[in-house]
């Protein structure tokens, strides 16, 4: 499957609600604004989302979302990928998500679980994903970015 990524447009706002409800991921960072969701198409149509919010030098990593019927073709890998070369394009030093689901996969992508109350960013720590759209038991992971 050929893979095209972009940043959304306004457009998209719809299907993008619709993935994150459908793979039961928060809605509230489609109408607050401080996510830039990029999306992944494929024969014109949305396959894959992922976001981004940027405070400081970290870039939160948000929506990780693959059409049900896709996952587990390597589809989450190349969005990650893609998402991670975004990021260090933007200048991030280190990319940082929580995750409920996907610890698996994410040490396998580089990332390495961190102490969420050590991670010396206090505007993260205020994002709406750290205060009340990820529950305090999701694990916090970080990647060092080169």
């Amino acid at each position: 499957m050929k893979i095209d990524f972009r940043s959304s447009t306004p457009r998209d706002r719809e299907k993008i609600r619709e993935l994150l409800i459908e793979t039961k991921l928060p809605v509230e960072s489609v109408e607050s604004g401080v996510t830039r969701f990029y999306v992944a198409e494929s024969g014109g149509g949305i396959v894959g989302i992922a976001g981004f919010e940027f405070y400081g030098g970290d870039a939160l990593l948000r929506s990780v979302a693959i059409e049900p019927g896709l996952q587990r073709h390597g589809l989450g890998s190349e969005i990650v990928d893609h998402m991670l070369e975004e990021a260090r394009l933007k200048k991030a030093r280190r990319v940082i998500l929580l995750t409920e689901t996907a610890e698996d996969f994410f040490l396998k992508k580089g990332f390495d679980v961190v102490d969420r109350s050590k991670l010396g960013n206090e505007e993260i720590k205020k994002s709406s994903e750290f205060e009340y759209a990820c529950p305090k038991s999701a694990v916090c992971m970080s990647l060092e970015l080169s």
